[in-house]
């Protein structure tokens, strides 16, 4: 920025400059050259131009800058980082023209371009400030209202602009292409800012000739333009993103200074729904003050105003105000991408959207670019593409029920719902494809870890559509979300994610039941059991197990009876019913060996060792570890080897025999860490831990049971409160407070 005395010295040299231009017009007479009095028509502009910057940096009121900038926002919060690249792109050291910012609609286009001007006019930057808007529509608490006098060409906006400069005579030129090229002219020698805002609502023919008039836009002079359309050539362009958590944060307590109903209603709600606020809204300024001033003007609470931003069709002047106008122009395969997008919730590649939607690749390429220049989606590092929540929420609104979302006053769009199916079946597919229960299928599931938030807004999705709990509403998604339940049950036991398989295998059971599939009802109920037996949450477990137990009973087959059965072993055995856990654990075990099942004869034995050990019965529980672990062996079962490695070695320590409980925690822990099942890493860590305790070797024992610790504590697992103890043990006996 200019100081006061720098621009005092440019504003001296200019006048001597003009004053030699004058003395040099007058020794010709009347006959003046052409060049002279263009030269001296130019030289006085930028004499009245420095004298203008210089009186708004003196406070001189009595000048008049040509300025209209409205107030736009009486609160603006954050986007300092964009800012500072505004006033850099602004200075006349930068060759292009200015800035474009765009965006999906409600983000603070508008908002940032003024905040940008007011700085500018601030400092004295400019020799005038013109804002002239194409803006149709604006939103407010009680819907969309309607602009009639809208600006809605080139020739429009540079009659607007001539006025703001006092330039009658140009408005009054008859031919457009004179008054564009009057108004150029009348720019030459001068340093004006000309913001354009709401590009988007005007024509491609219109928008290309402003994009030629900008091109052409006298230096020193700058624009800033504003659109939900991508644009900005020769110019920097700003893509604006979501605001900062903080910062919405902010917002929210700037608008509840000016609103007393809002602000008691921010004091009494908790942390995480002003969190979940922001996360619904997606950071959109204009989403956040929609939002709060339901709160603030019709009295909803901010509870029931967040449910409103969540639910699209309930709120259509709020997601037709930001979309519609954008999804109208939409050809078949930019909708079938958006549908595809909407199921992603993580980036997607070029690559994947093919493979999702069966489009090729030069289609998608086409889609994505035309998405991209409409703001409606986010190109991101590494070529790949995403929504914004409020983007995500209107088109998965769009798609569902009728396939359209009433957005008055803007009318229907259609979206492709088979679009979506094909999607999500493509995720089925991806799961069934890396995922299962054989024996080693543990080697892919990093592949399912990696795009877990996209399988898992799949099956949300899925149950959504079925319309599970309640009246089934489509059998086909009740089906792939069995499908996709039965892929992903064994990678969530395995990776931690218990809670998530808890819900997943609920939805499973609901759609088994709903479908009249009884064998998936029961494996979904057995699933659920036994995450709450390994919390020892034992009597909701055995809720899980009956209900299981009814299902096998009216559809499944002579094995999921048995398994059934075993369960319920279980369930007795976690009761302490040793005599009831051991007699339905053999009555398992004959139904397995009849059907020639091994691995699940492995598990029979196992479970048969841990109630024989609970008894004290070390020479019996011995002999069915060896029998169940020499068949897991013969089959290949790591995942068996491990945990039967471990009771193993639980059974050397009950023996006092740490040293022959050591390579059998060794050989759990490979083998766990090698299958990635987290809480036999826990249960190796942990039994190594106790082994050094024993020797004597506290600080080598104390990382084992920290460790162990943390996974307990992540999983709430059964073995928690133990951990904790042993960890306290330790340090105390390695000293440490």
């Amino acid at each position: 920025m200019e100081n006061r005395e720098a621009l005092e010295r440019t504003l001296n040299r200019a006048r001597r400059a003009l004053q030699i231009i004058e003395e040099e017009k007058a020794s010709f007479g009347i006959r003046v050259p052409v060049d002279l009095q263009i030269e001296l028509e130019e030289k006085q502009k930028q004499v009245a131009s420095l004298e203008a910057r210089l009186n708004q940096l003196q406070g001189n009121s009595s000048v008049t800058v040509p300025d209209n900038l409205p107030r736009y926002t009486d609160v603006f919060i954050g986007r300092k980082a964009e800012i500072a690249r505004c006033m850099e792109a602004l200075s006349p050291e930068e060759r292009g023209w200015g800035v474009a910012i765009d965006g999906i609609g409600g983000m603070g286009k508008t908002a940032l371009a003024l905040e940008v001007a007011h700085l500018a006019r601030e400092q004295a930057l400019f020799d005038a400030y013109l804002f002239v808007s194409a803006k149709t529509t604006w939103l407010t608490t009680e819907g969309v209202r309607q602009e009639t006098l809208a600006l809605s060409s080139l020739d429009s906006f540079c009659r607007e602009f001539a006025k703001g400069l006092g330039q009658t005579d140009i408005v009054n030129i008859t031919d457009t292409t004179e008054r564009r090229r009057a108004l150029l002219d009348a720019l030459r020698g001068r340093r004006v800012l000309l913001i354009w805002d709401n590009l988007e609502t005007l024509n491609t023919e219109e928008r290309d000739m402003i994009a030629e008039f900008l091109r052409k836009l006298p230096t020193p002079n700058k624009a800033i333009i504003t659109s939900r359309r991508r644009t900005g050539e020769s110019a920097l362009t700003i893509r604006l993103d979501r605001l900062l958590e903080a910062e919405a944060l902010e917002l929210m307590q700037e608008k509840a200074k000016k609103h007393p109903r809002l602000d008691q209603e921010l004091n009494a709600t908790k942390p995480e729904i002003l969190t979940a606020l922001y996360e619904a809204a997606g950071g959109n300024p204009l989403a956040l003050d929609w939002t709060l001033g339901q709160v603030a003007h019709k009295g909803y609470s901010l509870d029931f105003a967040l449910e409103r931003l969540r639910n699209a069709a309930n709120s259509a002047d709020l997601y037709g105000f930001l979309f519609a106008d954008a999804a109208e122009t939409l050809t078949k395969n930019e909708r079938t991408v958006l549908s595809a997008l909407a199921v992603f919730r993580t980036p997607a590649t070029k690559a994947a959207l093919a493979d999702a939607t069966a489009l090729a690749l030069t289609e998608i390429q086409v889609a994505v670019e035309q998405l991209v220049t409409l703001s409606l989606v986010n190109d991101l590092d590494g070529e790949r593409f995403g929504l914004h929540p409020l983007t995500r929420t209107y088109i998965r609104a769009a798609i569902g029920g009728t396939d359209t979302i009433e957005t008055q006053p803007l009318g229907k769009i259609l979206f492709d719902s088979a679009a979506q199916r094909k999607v999500l079946r493509y995720w089925v597919d991806y799961a069934q494809k890396y995922g299962g229960d054989g024996k080693d299928t543990y080697k892919t599931y990093d592949k399912l870890e990696a795009e877990w938030q996209n399988l898992e807004s799949v099956a949300t999705t899925l149950r959504e559509i079925a319309g599970i709990p309640g009246t089934l509403q489509d059998r086909q998604a009740a089906q792939m979300l069995i499908d996709l339940e039965n892929a992903l049950y064994n990678f969530l036991w395995f990776r931690g994610y218990w809670d998530e398989r808890v819900r997943l295998s609920e939805w499973r059971y609901q759609a088994g039941k709903a479908l009249n599939q009884w064998s998936d009802a029961g494996w979904g109920a057995y699933h659920v059991a036994v995450i709450y037996y390994h919390r020892a949450e034992t009597e909701r477990a055995a809720s899980w197990a009956a209900q299981m137990a009814e299902a096998m009973e009216r559809g499944g087959s002579r094995r999921d009876q048995a398994t059934a059965i075993l369960f319920q072993g279980n369930i007795a055995q976690q009761r302490q019913n040793w005599a009831e856990a051991e007699r339905l654990y053999q009555d398992a075990l004959a139904i397995y060996r009849e059907l020639g099942d091994e691995t699940v004869e492995a598990i029979a034995l196992n479970s048969l060792g841990g109630v024989a050990r609970s008894q004290e019965q070390y020479d019996r529980a011995e002999s069915y570890y060896k029998q169940a672990l020499a068949i897991a062996k013969k089959l290949g079962l790591n995942e068996e080897q491990a945990y039967i490695s471990g009771n193993l070695g639980n059974l050397a320590l009950d023996r006092n025999q740490p040293t022959a409980a050591r390579p059998w925690y060794e050989r759990e822990l490979a083998l766990a860490q090698e299958v990635g099942r987290l809480n036999l890493v826990a249960d190796a860590q942990e039994g190594l831990a106790e082994v050094l305790e024993k020797e004597g070797r506290y600080m080598e024992a104390l990382p084992l049971a920290q460790a162990a610790l943390e996974i307990r504590e992540r999983l709430r697992d059964k073995n928690l409160d133990y951990s904790r103890q042993l960890v306290e043990r330790l340090q105390r006996k390695a000293g440490i407070e």
